[in-house]
């Protein structure tokens, strides 16, 4: 709306400005193992989902905040919600946590769509 300067630099009014949101997510200042994924870093966290600080947009912040937040978060909460409640959740036969293998294994193959050959019937 106005001609403002940051951090030095000059913005003229009606500019667009892109944040590289990735970047952010990704910069060792900000995170250890930014690269790692760990959900646990954020036990304990003044970072939360919604951009304050602005360590973590995966939403976006401000004016264009993705409108979709609210839904978003609803249903995920939802889901979570059933899976807790309508499941008892514990390891079978009297394993621990510890015993279970969690290691994940699986491969994606992706197959050329094959054009449907039509045949004459006779009639």
């Amino acid at each position: 709306m106005a001609h403002i300067k940051v951090k030095g630099y000059d913005i003229p009014p009606k500019i667009h400005i892109l944040v590289n949101t990735w970047a952010i997510g990704r910069h060792p200042k900000y995170w250890t193992n930014p690269k790692e994924f760990n959900p646990e870093r954020f036990i304990d966290s003044p970072v939360d989902y919604k951009g304050r600080p602005f360590e973590l947009l995966p939403f976006g912040y401000g004016r264009i905040i993705c409108p979709g937040i609210a839904m978003g978060i609803a249903t995920l909460e939802l889901g979570l919600f059933k899976l807790l409640y309508y499941f008892d959740w514990r390891a079978p036969n009297g394993m621990t946590h510890e015993d279970i293998d969690k290691e994940e294994v699986g491969t994606l193959t992706v197959v050329k769509k094959v054009p449907l050959k039509l045949v004459p019937v006779r009639v």
